[in-house]
């Protein structure tokens, strides 16, 4: 049936055919004609229809918990992936897009400025504001609300239909006002010890902030480019993000760029500086969709850092790590031990894992007074930063005692 088929393109080109069975698990199979790219490591070029893995994958583009709710019932959509992928499918994280089968990719690029009553209601109702013609713009995964635009010197514009955005607008979360100036700092420091991270910035309308950061699965070339992704959800065929019992695990994610990084030593370095930058500045929720591969010129790298959050800033949030380091799952428990068992999952030198851990550690310390200017100077004196100085400083003492 027409309604249980969609069609998965790049750019103007056919990728391959999804559909779902009696049941709503989906499963996708490719063009015969399609050589390009594997969508996922998982999902490798041949012309066998997949299961579960291609619903994973495919899943796994879409919004989570209740900014993914809101969406069913503003859309009056059925909460299933299958049918939310053909209301929002149409401007995805990375290359693809996901079309009706009678729909043609429209390949013409053009936006429309938001005035400031629009981007005051849309900063205001976080996103909910978004007309249904632009219903695409809020496709994007994860919990948190934000929508895709095209970010210019003289304002923000909103795509029109499948046009590709640059950048991602996110909102200050539901009684958790700071999320957006803690997301800014963390990247901020993060990407001041060496970590490659996204460009973001903190914005403000009236009283309400927000971030816009750059998207790096796209380039503009007098036109925008999509640049195909996938976070390492998608490359491992798994559903579950957060490391539950065995898996996902930190050595799954390590081995992924092992076997299929262009530059596996610079990434693997990357990944675990990574680790260690989040136990140390308290970000807790560093799961494994928040790791990412990027295709670009025929190279698969590592991709830039995103959604950076010193969760344990934030009152009455579960401090259980996403990832386990070795067998331990709260932060402020590291033992040496742990870092050996993590070191010996990996299939790496336990001095290795060590070594970050105190160059890493040091690099924070160093840099966390020229962040915090650089702030400053940017956005004003900002109080709420000390609950994240607090966290840094007992996770320091605790790491540099290993």
């Amino acid at each position: 049936m027409i309604e249980d088929e969609l069609n998965v393109w790049f750019e103007d080109q056919i990728v391959g055919y999804l559909w779902r069975d009696s049941v709503g698990t989906m499963s996708f199979k490719y063009d015969e004609l399609w050589n390009e790219f594997p969508l996922s490591i998982s999902l490798p070029l041949n012309n066998n229809a997949e299961g579960l893995k291609a619903h994973y994958f495919f899943a796994n583009l879409l919004p989570e918990g209740s900014a993914r709710e809101r969406l069913c019932i503003r859309f009056r959509c059925p909460n299933t992936d299958f049918d939310l992928l053909r209301e929002i499918g149409s401007e995805c994280a990375g290359a693809i897009s996901i079309l009706p089968i009678e729909k043609q990719p429209d390949t013409k690029q053009s936006y429309k400025k938001l005035d400031d009553k629009t981007l005051k209601k849309i900063i205001e109702t976080r996103g909910a504001a978004i007309s249904v013609e632009d219903k695409q713009r809020l496709s994007l995964a994860g919990a948190q609300d934000k929508i895709t635009v095209y970010d210019k010197e003289d304002g923000i514009y909103l795509p029109i239909n499948q046009t590709p955005s640059t950048h991602i607008l996110k909102f200050e979360v539901s009684d958790f006002k700071n999320v957006p100036l803690y997301e800014v700092y963390t990247t901020w420091l993060a990407k001041a010890i060496g970590l490659n991270t996204i460009d973001i910035e903190l914005r403000f309308f009236e009283q309400a902030s927000y971030t816009i950061s750059k998207r790096y699965d796209r380039k503009q070339e007098g036109k925008v480019i999509r640049l195909h992704q996938e976070d390492f959800c998608q490359a491992l065929g798994l559903k579950e993000k957060y490391q539950r019992a065995e898996e996902p695990n930190f050595s799954q994610c390590y081995q992924l760029i092992i076997e299929h990084s262009s530059n596996p030593l610079e990434d693997a370095k990357q990944l675990l500086k990574w680790l260690i930058f989040n136990v140390t500045v308290g970000n807790s929720d560093a799961h494994i969709k928040n790791i990412s591969f990027l295709y670009q010129n025929k190279e698969i790298r590592l991709a830039p850092f995103y959604d950076l959050v010193s969760t344990r800033a934030i009152e009455h949030l579960d401090i259980t790590l996403a990832l386990h380091i070795g067998k331990q799952k709260k932060p402020n428990l590291i033992t040496e031990n742990n870092l050996i068992e993590l070191a010996n999952q990996c299939n790496i030198r336990p001095k290795r894992i060590i070594n970050i851990v105190h160059k890493v550690v040091s690099d924070i310390k160093e840099a966390q007074s020229v962040v915090k200017k650089k702030i400053e100077e940017s956005y004003g004196e900002q109080p709420a930063l000390q609950r994240i100085d607090r966290i840094i400083e007992k996770q320091i003492k605790l790491l540099q005692g290993i």
